[in-house]
């Protein structure tokens, strides 16, 4: 008897990032950004990630003071408090933090009283994303501030800007300033617009990319990172140089 439906091809999901062994975006830590609500909710997220294959986690939520005003001292408490919550479940996938600031104006600030930041890595790279529309007008300023403060500025999700989109060749003008660039997983299944994947797909034909991460808020966008395996870019994907696998 033939059947009418067809089924999609099924593939094993065990150990199909482990070519990055580190991610080093996320937003995991309960209750302090639009990321994950519950230490329950992290530990489905950090389950699927130790089947993909990763060695370790930088989760690093979000600083942006007109709405979420998480100081290294909040962050730092609810680190420890997913560790154990981890450790409670038996999960022994190590879990650090770091930060995903927002180039506004108290950031300027932060970086101007040379306040401690936080970053990730020997060569503390500090991840920074700017609005999505259009870049502000003191980014320049930032960056100079970024390194002289002695942090290797990454700037999060290049492809999703408009303003990226629109003027490919702005990233030649962050690129000499000395800033690396994060690409998201998510960007090249397409998950937020087609045009973010044809850029996330071009910065990294353009060999532009430093890191690619996951950017995952909660457990649907966890799964639905699967679908890159099925892309035919993957495989691009999983020669290139990256330097999650220094961290």
């Amino acid at each position: 008897m033939f059947s009418f439906f067809t089924r999609k091809k099924e593939f094993s999901t065990t150990s199909i990032f482990s070519f990055l062994q580190v991610d080093l975006h996320s937003h995991l830590l309960a209750g302090i950004d639009d990321g994950v609500q519950t230490e329950s909710q992290a530990l489905e997220i950090i389950e699927l990630f130790q089947q993909y294959g990763y060695r370790k986690i930088i989760t690093t939520p979000h600083i942006l003071w007109d709405f979420y005003k998480n100081t290294p001292e909040i962050i730092r408490t609810k680190l420890e408090k997913l560790r154990f919550f981890l450790q409670e479940n038996q999960i022994d996938l190590p879990v650090e933090a770091a930060a995903e600031y927002y180039v506004d104006e108290h950031f300027l600030q932060m970086l101007q009283n040379h306040e401690n930041l936080l970053c990730f890595g020997e060569k503390k790279y500090l991840l920074f994303e700017t609005g999505f529309l259009n870049y502000p007008a003191f980014w320049e300023e930032a960056i100079f501030l970024i390194k002289a403060n002695g942090y290797q500025p990454v700037l999060a999700h290049p492809e999703r800007y408009v303003y990226v989109q629109n003027d490919f060749n702005f990233l030649e003008k962050v690129l000499e300033l000395g800033v690396l660039l994060q690409v998201n997983m998510l960007s090249l299944i397409g998950y937020y617009s087609l045009e973010a994947k044809k850029t996330a797909e071009k910065i990294i034909d353009a060999n532009l990319a430093h890191f690619l991460a996951t950017d995952c808020h909660h457990i649907r966008q966890a799964k639905t990172l699967q679908n890159l395996v099925q892309s035919p870019f993957f495989r691009k994907v999983q020669n290139y140089k990256w330097l999650n696998q220094s961290l």
